[in-house]
């Protein structure tokens, strides 16, 4: 079994050097080639009724776009609570100045929780998995911009038989991404850069659990 989990991470691995290489090609040739680039980062799921809303943290969303989408999505009945990943800006809790956005929406206060999630790798992704699961939480929708759908749902998706929880993945076309030409815009560039970054990282990662999983012949490998 862990052969066969390894040589998923090594297609994980092939395909993230697939994408780095389309990039440097790109760069060079058509337009055309940049916006298929753009269409190998987003992933969405049908959306369903669920359990919960679930919104990471995006320092770049600064007019909050992501939290008017889990309003719609609310409204919807996709989702009976919305849970945010807490921060501070300017001395306030980005979950205090959301709840406030949603009674200003029309939804209740109560229906904004926090969430701590801290940084979007393998430990932190199981510790949030596990407070949900305890919350209850048998079905969550991920809000998150179209460009990071793709990792999320690596990192949310690929549970074991175990998994208490159901993620499913709802992409947002934001503002501030230029999907159609994210390559003339400086905003766009900068934001697809750090996505490809964390991309690689969580591939890298991945390859080196597997291979340190196969040398100790335990499977490891979620």
């Amino acid at each position: 079994m862990t052969g066969n989990q390894n040589g998923k991470a090594g297609c994980g691995c092939l395909l993230f050097v697939v994408i780095v290489c389309m990039v440097l090609a790109a760069l060079l040739v058509h337009p055309f080639s940049l916006k298929v680039l753009t269409g190998l980062m987003i992933y969405e799921d049908k959306m369903v009724p669920s359990d919960a809303l679930l919104v990471p943290r995006f320092l770049e969303d600064k007019n909050g776009e992501l939290y008017q989408e889990a309003f719609r999505e609310f409204w919807a009945g996709h989702g009976k609570v919305i849970y945010v990943e807490d921060d501070h800006v300017l001395g306030m809790s980005v979950a205090e100045i959301v709840a406030k956005m949603a009674k200003q929406r029309g939804v209740k206060e109560d229906i904004v929780k926090r969430l701590e999630m801290g940084s979007a790798d393998k430990a932190a992704v199981s510790k949030m998995k596990e407070s949900l699961a305890q919350l209850g939480v048998k079905k969550a929708i991920l809000v998150v911009p179209e460009y990071a759908s793709e990792r999320f749902h690596l990192l949310f998706g690929h549970g074991g038989a175990d998994e208490k929880t159901i993620f499913l993945v709802k992409p947002v076309t934001v503002s501030y991404f230029k999907r159609e030409k994210w390559w003339a815009n400086e905003f766009s560039r900068a934001a697809l850069q750090r996505e490809l970054y964390a991309l690689g990282s969580f591939y890298f990662n991945r390859f080196k659990y597997g291979q340190r999983s196969e040398e100790t012949g335990k499977d490891k490998v979620g």
